[in-house]
């Protein structure tokens, strides 16, 4: 017995959620009996469902309605669902022809959000934060105005940053390309953590202090490396209009809320930090999408950890009312193929 619940009343439970994902209206004891496998008599199915109402697994909107589930509800359906659900060959085919040929890691992170929502028809999305110990392979500053440097990394994964830093000096166009060669060199495939500390290092050397180059290395190469740690990284987001069109009236205002988290890279990285090291697809029901006032929300989620070191997360937003049975292997699935360094989404 689990959350209280006999085998039974999990079986009902169950068709309840899906009864309800599949129409979107109180289901009632007679519409239910029509479907069920139990066999039950509408009244006998009215009585489990009062005491499912009364141990929290189910609500009812309105006096002479039918009932629908419950955060906690849709919590126990759900981890069936985690337990059970497959990937159908039909979705494998098409996610394999879709994510190839693999490429770095940002063109990887935008097609997979445009994957998730096409497949899903719900928002497809993609979060990468800067972590301290992704690997850097390339430094380019460039002149951009007096005492204005663009800094470009990019990451032994292929994601390509920018950054408009403002120098207490005006630097050469020549000197900044010694600069970024040094950088590139001495640092190419190590941590930005190790990066940093080498910096430190060479700060207090004297013959940092005595060489106009190094000088410059110092300066500029702190600077882009700790923007790059505080920039948060980089999100993707496509299918919002999915999300639009399914939404109804009172739920515009949590549509709304979730809309502008996507479009606030430090509020995303605040709601779902949490799962980043987690492992496995996870699913935020309602109050769990608290941050954004998401009652009527839902969010599928997975991590994926690459050997370059870089670390993400991957998933599907949508109102609750998803195909969680099809979309949560989907989801799984391509967190597993960004893991695997997007070589091979079906291999090992």
């Amino acid at each position: 017995m689990k959350e209280g619940l006999s085998e039974r009343d999990r079986d009902i439970l169950r068709e309840i959620v899906e009864v309800y994902l599949a129409t979107g209206e109180p289901v009632a004891s007679a519409t239910l009996a029509r479907t069920s496998r139990t066999g039950l008599s509408p009244a006998s199915l009215r009585n489990v469902m009062a005491e499912l109402e009364e141990k929290g697994f189910l609500v009812q909107p309105h006096t002479s309605a039918g009932r629908v589930p419950s955060d906690l509800g849709f919590r126990v359906y759900i981890d069936g669902v985690l337990q059970k659900a497959e990937l159908s060959h039909r979705d494998e085919r098409r996610l394999k022809a879709m994510l190839l040929p693999a490429g770095p890691l940002e063109e990887v992170l935008a097609k997979v959000s445009r994957v998730l929502a096409d497949v899903t028809t719900e928002v497809g999305m993609a979060l990468a934060p800067t972590s301290q110990q992704t690997t850097l392979q390339s430094f380019h500053f460039v002149r951009v105005a007096s005492n204005r440097v663009l800094a470009v990394l990019v990451t032994g994964g292929g994601l390509v940053d920018s950054r408009l830093l403002a120098v207490d000096r005006d630097f050469e166009p020549a000197e900044l390309e010694h600069i970024s060669n040094y950088c590139t060199l001495s640092f190419v495939g190590l941590p930005l953590q190790e990066i940093r500390n080498r910096l430190l290092v060479l700060m207090v050397e004297e013959r940092a202090r005595a060489d106009q180059l190094l000088t410059g290395v110092v300066a500029l190469g702190q600077r882009a490396v700790d923007t790059e740690v505080a920039s948060g990284g980089e999100v993707f987001v496509q299918g919002a209009d999915h999300l639009l069109e399914k939404a109804g009236p009172g739920q515009m205002e949590a549509v709304r809320r979730l809309l502008a988290a996507f479009a606030d890279k430090a509020m995303l990285l605040t709601l779902l930090n949490d799962f980043m090291v987690a492992c496995g697809p996870r699913v935020l029901l309602g109050a769990e999408v608290s941050l954004v006032g998401g009652s009527d929300l839902g969010l599928i989620l997975t991590s994926f950890h690459r050997s370059s070191g870089e670390q993400g997360l991957i998933g599907v937003a949508g109102l609750k009312r998803m195909d969680y049975p099809r979309i949560i292997p989907i989801v799984d699935y391509i967190g597993n193929y960004l893991t695997k360094t997007g070589t091979d989404p079906g291999g090992a």
